[in-house]
């Protein structure tokens, strides 16, 4: 490698790092203020980064939190594609996609993001897009692919599209605890409350969809 190559990889390392304390620190500020109090400049101090840096990477408050959710999802999305349908035991294939699902979407991180693009809606509404368009549509996306390839080796009941099995899936496992979450009414949930949802909702599927 050269050492203008050398050069170049270092500068993007630490572009990298930079970027993900910048993004720690909006996290933390979105939970201990909330998204309409927290500032560009607030973000900036608490990540040890100008302001000006901020500005010129992201653009607005709203672009930097969208691309808080771009790159979460990205991790979500890479765990989902690698949860392989287990054809001998289809069941724990869904408890594995439930608990991964639950655990991006109901845990401290994703309660302070939903409650900020709730906040947003009446703004730019950057957020809820953001949302719909990087884990939402991905995760159905994903699972469809999945019902299809489990109705092929484990459906004994009514054959189901595959899309319709995906959503009712996804209701089934979050029901109404992400609003809840965002009121302020549930918290966000353990390790224990994860592994009992996610296999009450998979044993609902089940009877309702393959057992039929």
């Amino acid at each position: 490698m050269s050492r203008q190559a050398e050069g170049q990889k270092l500068e993007d390392t630490q572009k990298a790092e930079r970027r993900r304390r910048i993004e720690a620190a909006a996290l933390e500020v979105l939970a201990e203020v909330g998204f309409k109090k927290a500032s560009m400049l607030q973000i900036a101090k608490r990540a040890k980064a100008s302001n000006e840096t901020l500005y010129a990477w992201y653009g607005s408050k709203q672009a930097l939190f969208a691309s808080i959710i771009e790159e979460n999802s990205k991790s979500l999305k890479e765990a989902l594609n690698d949860a392989a349908l287990d054809a001998e035991n289809p069941r724990a294939s869904l408890i594995e996609i439930a608990t991964l699902l639950l655990a991006f979407t109901a845990t401290e991180k994703a309660i302070v993001v939903n409650r900020a693009a709730i906040a947003d809606v009446s703004d730019t509404g950057l957020l809820a897009k953001a949302i719909q368009e990087h884990a939402r549509h991905p995760i159905l996306e994903r699972l469809t692919h999945l019902m299809r390839e489990i109705e092929a080796v484990d459906a004994t009941g009514p054959s189901l599209d595959p899309a319709t099995a995906a959503d009712a899936f996804i209701s089934l496992l979050l029901g109404e605890i992400q609003t809840q979450q965002a009121l302020g009414e549930v918290g966000p949930l353990s390790e224990s409350d994860i592994a009992l949802r996610a296999e009450t909702a998979v044993a609902q599927f089940r009877r309702l969809f393959l057992e039929g």
